[in-house]
């Protein structure tokens, strides 16, 4: 998409990572979990720095399910997630918020499409 930056990472956990430390949208994405029996959530964070993965709130928490994907194409999207402050990612296997429990290394894969 014209104008939108990728964010990668192939190893996404229970470490809080800041995408974009301004007000942005994510307009598209692709979440992964290889693992054959644990399922994964991606939680996404509108904050400026880096999340704190148990601690913070996420404002959207994603089930990716065991070998297996979700999309967000960019034909469905519109106009985006809106995120005010900020945008952050982290994962765990458990979808509730204080959860902690980080996927095993390099099950979680993202790439994730803002502006």
């Amino acid at each position: 998409m014209v104008g939108s930056s990728v964010y990668r990472n192939l190893n996404v956990n229970a470490t809080g990572v800041n995408i974009k430390a301004s007000p942005g949208k994510i307009v598209g994405f692709v979440l992964s979990n290889v693992h054959a029996t644990v399922a994964a959530y991606v939680k996404l964070y509108d904050k400026a720095t880096a999340p704190t993965v148990g601690t913070d709130t996420p404002k959207v928490t994603i089930l990716v399910p065991l070998v297996g994907s979700v999309v967000l194409p960019l034909s469905e999207v519109g106009e985006g997630i809106d995120f005010a402050n900020g945008i952050g990612i982290g994962a765990t296997t458990g979808a509730a918020d204080a959860d902690t429990t980080a996927p095993t290394a390099n099950n979680v894969i993202a790439n994730i499409l803002y502006r």
